[in-house]
């Protein structure tokens, strides 16, 4: 569910996007790409219409480690409903970005956390010791005192109320070479 510990999900969020904790990326990791997957079952209705109702959402973060050591980021969402399925994408390119998502390397994990009116997704993919195999833990959560989190469908563009939501299925691989080339 949105996290009732948004002050936990506040402080994980301002640690994992602090410029002194960020460090470059390690050798092992350059040049290879991570793919981590999730499933979002949330109580979300549109723009303040309506009832809230049950929607399920399969998500895909793919992201690249270039030989520089930059994050190249794609999260890709995944809808069904009538007719064929549905998908939306937010990219990245690291912490620069002027967007709600952004991707930071921090030890020995890949830290992409996305923002939206009164909540947070916070995707943390761990790497094991030799950066051959990864986990993946993504938290939702917003801010304390909000019952309702607000964002934006990156399916239809639509505006979204999530009043509660579970994240499951997760999973992680990694690979060498750039996932974006193909």
């Amino acid at each position: 569910m949105l996290l009732a510990r948004a002050r936990w999900c506040s402080l994980l969020l301002a640690a994992s996007l602090s410029p002194a904790l960020a460090q470059s990326a390690a050798p092992q990791l350059r040049g290879k790409s991570v793919t981590a997957g999730w499933t979002e079952e949330r109580l979300q209705r549109l723009g303040g219409m309506g009832e809230f109702a049950p929607k399920s959402f399969a998500h895909t973060l793919s992201a690249y480690v270039s030989s520089e050591g930059r994050v190249f980021a794609r999260r890709t969402v995944y809808g069904g409903g009538r007719g064929r399925p549905k998908t939306g994408q937010a990219s990245s390119v690291g912490s620069d970005g002027a967007g709600s998502q952004q991707a930071r390397l921090s030890g020995r994990s890949l830290i992409v956390t996305t923002q939206f009116a009164g909540g947070v997704r916070l995707v943390r993919i761990e790497f094991n010791a030799d950066f051959s195999g990864c986990t993946a833990n993504v938290v939702l959560g917003r801010e304390n005192g909000t019952a309702i989190a607000r964002g934006r469908s990156l399916i239809n563009g639509a505006s979204l109320e999530i009043k509660e939501a579970h994240v499951s299925n997760t999973s992680c691989s990694i690979q060498a070479g750039n996932v974006f080339e193909h």
